[in-house]
């Protein structure tokens, strides 16, 4: 019966021709966000990073177990290699604070908690980096977007090698969460480019991948494919 309900609940055609007219109205893309295995490889992601820039819009810098500090460190270091600026995202850093190295800043849910700052004080800055927020459920991402974040990455939809032990959220949770804001949606979590049709049609407006770019063999090879997904349904 719960089968039965979630099919009913989704509904592919109605929520692609939304998403169609949603992307009409905000001239929307499909953004590539490519993040770090949170493995401390650091020579190994330079490498990588510096192979799949052209393929992707944002590499993430995620590596949670390593200081603020030495996060601006890999920055530095991609940029100094030629990755632009604009393609450089650091997890967990302030995004009133500038920077030479990377231009946009992504948080966790937990991280977003321990904020506890009006949305006002947000406008005290004349300028401050692109913020995503990761958010698992659509209440979240209604907290979130009213935060002030650009985006939001939601998952894992798929089931995912970093998350083994944890079942998939399913691309009907992804709607609904897509549904329930204005900002992109990333959908995060085991995607292929094979599913990038399924979860652009569930509304998603995006899609960040971990292993399947950047532990392929030519993480070159592995983002020029899901370019090419992505290309193909545009």
């Amino acid at each position: 019966m719960k089968e039965l309900a979630e099919q009913k609940k989704y509904q592919p055609q109605k929520l692609e021709e939304s998403f169609r007219q949603r992307c009409e109205q905000d001239h929307c893309s499909f953004e590539l966000h490519a993040v770090s295995t949170n493995k401390g490889e650091q020579a190994a992601m330079l490498r990588a990073a510096k192979e799949i820039w052209p393929w992707v819009d944002y590499i993430h810098i995620r590596e949670k177990h390593l200081t603020l500090q030495q996060r601006f460190n890999w920055a530095k270091q991609m940029a100094a290699s030629g990755i632009p600026a604009s393609h450089i995202v650091i997890n967990g850093a302030n995004p009133s604070e500038s920077s030479p190295f990377y231009q946009g800043v992504h948080w966790s849910r937990e991280m977003l908690h321990k904020a506890g700052v009006e949305m006002a004080a947000w406008h005290q800055h004349d300028v401050r980096m692109r913020l995503g927020i990761s958010v698992h459920s659509a209440e979240e991402a209604r907290i979130a977007e009213e935060f002030g974040a650009d985006y939001l990455f939601f998952g894992h939809v798929y089931a995912s090698q970093s998350k083994p032990d944890t079942a998939p959220r399913g691309l009907a949770v992804l709607a609904e969460v897509c549904s329930s804001v204005r900002v992109p949606v990333i959908a995060i979590g085991g995607i292929q480019p094979s599913h990038i049709q399924a979860v652009r049609s569930s509304g998603a407006r995006g899609a960040a991948v971990i292993s399947s770019i950047l532990k392929h063999e030519s993480p070159a090879y592995a983002a020029a494919l899901f370019k090419q997904a992505v290309e193909a349904g545009m």
